[in-house]
């Protein structure tokens, strides 16, 4: 029996490094192996703008393991991207080069606006419901991604800050809470300045992001972080604010021991901050939840360039 060919996606993000390698069956693509492990790349990358050797150490570690897998399941293609971590860092040539040297794994550091351009690919399914406006948001480890886009027209204005779940504190320290708030508030109200057809109109928002998905988990009350539970699932803008109450009028400890949330919590507490400011500037009035990310859309378009590929040589 002829084998399906297998590709590779690895994302290599602020705070994870995710690997999905899919195959396509019976005209759909199917996950076969999907893996996700914390790096902390951008961690103290404010303070700086160098890498922290024992971050690096770990990452690449991660991607050798990551490599072998590609290597031993005879993965036919992959693509390898990396975000806001290798964008604002002073010499990203010097992390490439290394995990090149390690791993054998060629790194792409793309772009804010690709990036967002993958992660509404990714939210395709979830686009095709909304019949005029709406909002694709992606709260990550050292930057905040929001696509708003219109369906007919269609058209999209995308927009990023490099503020995250993990560099948001530290630049508090540095600036203090009051100038990141402020700049936060700034860059939300002028992008809502540019969206002039929705002003009034009320809309739905896709969050793509562990934020949504650990506030998505607390709502229902999962005994733990169960994705099939939480993948599409809908909250209302009033679920989403009792939500962060919730969360925030609980202790550290409290939160720190929660099966969906563990030692997260200080990230969670972050992404809260940064949600809390989109809501309050942008008249969301239900949450569409997704883990979809970079990886699936980037191993839908890997797939698609072979069989295009395929066709021509064929033709």
């Amino acid at each position: 029996m002829k084998k399906n060919k297998k590709f590779a996606a690895i994302d290599i993000g602020s705070h994870n490094c995710r690997l999905l390698i899919s195959e396509k069956k019976d005209n759909l693509i199917k996950t076969v192996f999907n893996s996700s492990m914390p790096t902390n790349l951008i961690k103290n990358l404010s303070y700086n703008n160098e890498f922290n050797e024992k971050n690096i150490k770990k990452t690449i570690e991660i991607l050798s393991f990551f490599s072998k897998k590609i290597k031993s399941m005879n993965v036919f293609d992959y693509r390898c991207i990396a975000t806001e971590a290798c964008r604002s860092v002073v010499n990203p040539d010097f992390f490439i080069k290394k995990v090149k040297e390690k791993t054998d794994l060629n790194v792409e550091v793309i772009t804010s606006s690709e990036e967002a351009r993958l992660s509404m690919k990714s939210c395709r399914k979830y686009i095709s419901k909304i019949k005029s406006f709406g909002m694709i948001f992606d709260i990550g480890g050292g930057s905040t991604e929001l696509s708003c886009f219109m369906v007919k027209p269609n058209e999209t204005i995308t927009k990023s800050i490099s503020y995250g779940v993990i560099n948001y504190d530290e630049k508090c320290e540095i600036f203090s809470e009051e100038y990141v708030t402020n700049q936060l508030n700034h860059h939300f109200s002028n992008y809502f300045k540019e969206l002039k057809n929705i002003k009034q109109e009320k809309f739905s928002a896709i969050g793509s992001c562990s934020t949504v998905t650990s506030l998505c988990c607390i709502f229902l009350n999962l005994p733990f972080y169960n994705p099939k539970k939480i993948e599409g699932f809908e909250m209302g803008f009033v679920d989403v604010i009792r939500t962060i109450n919730h969360i925030e009028s609980q202790s550290d400890n409290t939160l720190e021991n929660h099966p969906c949330i563990g030692s997260r919590y200080l990230l969670l507490k972050s992404g809260i901050k940064i949600l809390k400011i989109i809501f309050n500037k942008f008249p969301i009035e239900k949450l569409i939840v997704t883990q979809k990310g970079l990886r699936d859309a980037l191993a839908e378009e890997i797939i698609s360039n072979y069989e295009k590929n395929k066709i021509k040589q064929e033709t």
